[in-house]
């Protein structure tokens, strides 16, 4: 099948030029995607995939690639832009891409996570004592971004008085990844990603020169300590690494927090049992992982010609995964637009599939089953003011600002 042929019938949207609305709600254009055009042609040439199947099918196809050295030399031209986005982890194929998971892996893992609780804990409470006095906050701004950052710092060994200046540069980062992006964004992400390198490298150097941690109390102390012992891992790759964690443990972890918030306000009956019933944590946070998929879209790209349920893609093309959409389909979720702390089964792909599946997926479920339930006993009467301002970010979705009255 020709891409094409794939266009016969499809629909007229195009994901880079979305209609101003989308960004407030997306939900509306993916539904009629699913049933109109699930493997949907854009005005690139890539194909957009949004039913849960296909996603699945797209995901566990082994033979798929994620990096785009090519597409991206185009997109960046030269520099560190380019640099990250084709040498970093996420946009490795293995061998390379099992290498470098290897050496973080024991960082991840349930029991690594779980021994952050405590910290969590803290961290979301010592904030949630700042608020209290306070009537009206911006939520995003004055709560939800500065819980992520302050625990990222404490995971890469960096003082916390730098995560705002980390969290800035990481978001450059972030940017050009976005379908349609202008060259002043590609610019700052090329500054952006090489002040965070040149950020990183003395931290890296720093550990080096000391004996290697026997329990190591940071990331980078781990990845220095696995280099010592003849893992097969660069100064480069760990500092990339520390900047994919930096930006998938607070950008997503941001967006989650807010967009579930949201959705427990305009919800008032899911708040009020989460108030009441801390058993609730467990389906909680999946169904705020489902509701409001902070991770929009993936990628990836064909190397043969690939059959799923929704019918075939060719060879060498660009897939670009609707996650946001899979766990919005009418057929896996009954009633996918409702949100509900019950919900069971609730099999979302909010962290991916297959070999790439989000390696910090412990560490997010953490931090909001921690924050939403402290949260909801310390303001059992808070509400939303006015109506949030989102992101005009297609790629990852997220609460711009949030006006919340407290009390």
């Amino acid at each position: 099948m020709s891409r094409t042929e794939l266009n016969t019938t499809g629909s007229s949207f195009d994901l880079f030029n979305v209609p101003d609305d989308y960004y407030d709600n997306p939900y509306p254009y993916y539904k009629d995607l699913r049933d109109n055009d699930p493997i949907h042609l854009n005005s690139d040439g890539s194909v957009l995939v949004t039913r849960y199947e296909d996603v699945k099918a797209v995901w566990r196809d082994l033979t798929g690639v994620v990096n785009r050295e090519k597409m991206y030399s185009e997109k960046f031209g030269a520099g560190a832009l380019l640099e990250h986005h084709t040498k970093s982890m996420l946009f490795r194929d293995p061998p390379d891409h099992d290498r470098l998971r290897d050496v973080v892996n024991p960082f991840f893992t349930q029991s690594a996570i779980g021994r952050l609780k405590v910290t969590v804990e803290d961290i979301v409470s010592t904030l949630l004592d700042e608020l209290d006095g306070k009537k009206e906050i911006d939520f995003v701004r004055d709560f939800a971004s500065l819980i992520p950052i302050k625990l990222i710092c404490d995971i890469l060994g960096v003082p916390r008085e730098h995560g705002p200046k980390i969290r800035d540069m990481g978001a450059k980062v972030l940017v050009p990844l976005n379908p349609a992006v202008s060259a002043e964004a590609i610019q700052a992400g090329h500054e952006g990603t090489k002040a965070f390198m040149d950020f990183l490298r003395p931290y890296v150097k720093e550990w080096q020169s000391r004996p290697a941690e026997e329990t190591p109390s940071n990331i980078i102390s781990g990845m220095v300590k696995a280099q010592k012992a003849g893992d097969p891992i660069t100064d480069d790759e760990i500092i990339h690494m520390c900047i994919l964690v930096l930006n998938g443990g607070h950008e997503t972890t941001t967006n989650l927090l807010g967009l579930s918030t949201l959705a427990l306000l305009k919800h008032r009956d899911q708040f009020e049992k989460l108030v009441t019933d801390p058993s609730l944590v467990s389906t909680g946070v999946e169904e705020c992982l489902r509701y409001g998929t902070p991770l929009q879209l993936q990628g990836r790209r064909t190397t043969r010609e690939l059959t799923i349920p929704g019918g075939t893609i060719p060879p060498d093309t660009e897939v670009i995964i609707a996650q946001v959409s899979a766990n919005r389909d009418e057929r896996i979720f009954k009633d996918p637009d409702q949100f509900d702390l019950e919900r069971r089964p609730n099999p979302h792909l909010a962290f991916g599939a297959g070999i790439h599946v989000c390696l910090g997926r412990p560490l997010a479920r953490l931090e909001v089953g921690v924050t939403l339930p402290l949260l909801a006993r310390r303001f059992p009467k808070m509400e939303l003011v006015g109506e949030p301002t989102f992101a005009r970010n297609i790629r990852f979705r997220g609460i711009q600002k949030m006006n919340i009255r407290l009390s």
